[in-house]
């Protein structure tokens, strides 16, 4: 039976709270604070211009991209590959077939570290170009990629290419509930932050700036995103589950 997109978040819901313990501990420390980290010292990354054919602006947002990269671009990575470790901690401990321990999971995070990095950016082009061209298309490839990261969790002999063949065969009879899933995900996500960029923004202005206001717009955008990679991360523990028990 092909599960319907409501099925899919009660189901995430139920696997979070059954460890949502274990879930907060991982995520506060690996995937929350640095990301506030980043969001508190270091500069933002240059808006994209907003008309994809002006060259010259393209060519502006290249050089300040440039100039952004040389002082800041280290640490958005560190806190990425931080991120990462944690979204792989949870992973595992949902899913490792040693059922291992909070501690375990981490080392087992740490050593396969270049498998989960090499999956993430596997992922990362295709819904990154996708969500930037036209948003439905990387909100489409998010959905059918939804499972490699479980699925890269379970079984340890996986590559990472192999990981993303499985979740797209996974998800291919649930895709559309998968994608409903995602983008309910996502519009809940975006209703939140698209009223917090303009003010961060303003605010970061000289004659507005307000360190206390500052630091609380980017707890809520922080804690945004950190509650949608991991409602992302449960929906795909979801699927890769269904597809185990069907067999697939």
């Amino acid at each position: 039976m092909t599960p319907t997109f409501m099925n899919l978040l009660a189901n995430a819901w139920r696997v979070f709270r059954r460890d949502a313990d274990l879930i907060l501990r991982i995520a506060g420390p690996l995937i929350f604070l640095p990301a506030l980290a980043v969001q508190l010292l270091c500069d933002p990354l240059p808006a994209l211009p907003t008309e994809r054919g002006d060259e010259a602006a393209m060519e502006q947002w290249i050089n300040a991209v440039s100039a952004w990269g040389n002082s800041n671009a280290f640490f958005y990575v560190l806190a990425d590959l931080i991120g990462m470790i944690g979204l792989a901690t949870i992973a595992l401990l949902l899913l490792s077939p040693d059922r291992l321990t909070v501690i375990g999971s981490l080392g087992a995070a740490v050593r396969r570290l270049w498998r989960f990095v090499l999956l993430n950016l596997l992922i990362a082009i295709p819904v990154g170009l996708g969500l930037w061209l036209f948003v439905f298309p990387g909100l489409y490839f998010q959905a059918r990629l939804i499972a490699a990261l479980p699925a890269l969790a379970a079984a340890p002999e996986l590559s990472a290419a192999r990981a993303i063949g499985r979740s797209w065969r996974l998800t291919a009879k649930p895709a559309w509930a998968i994608l409903g899933a995602v983008v309910s995900l996502f519009l809940a996500q975006w209703i939140i932050v698209r009223p917090l960029f303009p003010l961060d923004t303003w605010l970061r202005q000289p004659e507005h700036e307000n360190p206390f206001l500052i630091a609380m717009v980017a707890i809520l955008l922080t804690a945004a995103t950190t509650i949608y990679n991991i409602a992302i991360l449960m929906v795909g523990t979801v699927v890769y589950r269904r597809g185990v028990n069907s067999g697939m």
